[in-house]
């Protein structure tokens, strides 16, 4: 197995099985009034499984994790319901992850958890349809710079 294969396994085990009672998390969020109601949302999200599954518009848009360029030139791969692994909440402060909240615009918040080393990203964007809101693309945890690096605002 590669290095960087490893490396990227440790840190997506890292997120997953960090706790999100300690310190700063990343439900907890900052944005103008106008999107009043996205913390709760988000937080909801990543405590309540079956609230995840039905904010999720399936087939999801978005990249698997160590996609390849020759997929996501494709645009071929979707994210299907029976083979979502459900996502949980990390706690950034311990981490070396950094979360960036992006408002387009009322109705559309875009994520990006990158690396502070900057290599390595992952990219959430959620929309309010409705009264709700929901995961509308998901991109996994790829590389951003160097040797097998892609763009993972695919889509946008």
């Amino acid at each position: 197995m590669k290095l960087s294969s490893i490396l990227m396994i440790a840190i997506c085990c890292f997120l997953a099985f960090s706790c999100r009672d300690k310190g700063s998390d990343a439900s907890d969020v900052q944005l103008p009034t106008e999107y009043q109601g996205f913390a709760d949302f988000y937080k909801r999200f990543h405590q309540d499984s079956a609230y995840q599954m039905e904010h999720i518009i399936f087939p999801l848009e978005g990249l698997p994790r160590e996609a390849d360029s020759a997929l996501v030139s494709s645009g071929a791969f979707h994210w299907q319901k029976e083979d979502w692994a459900i996502q949980r909440g990390f706690n950034l402060q311990n981490s070396s992850f950094e979360q960036q909240l992006i408002p387009v615009d009322e109705g559309l918040i875009i994520e990006k958890i990158t690396h502070k080393a900057g290599d390595l990203g992952m990219q959430r964007r959620f929309a309010r349809i409705g009264e709700e809101w929901y995961l509308i693309y998901y991109a996994d945890l790829n590389r951003l710079k160097g040797k097998g690096s892609i763009n993972i605002d695919g889509g946008f």
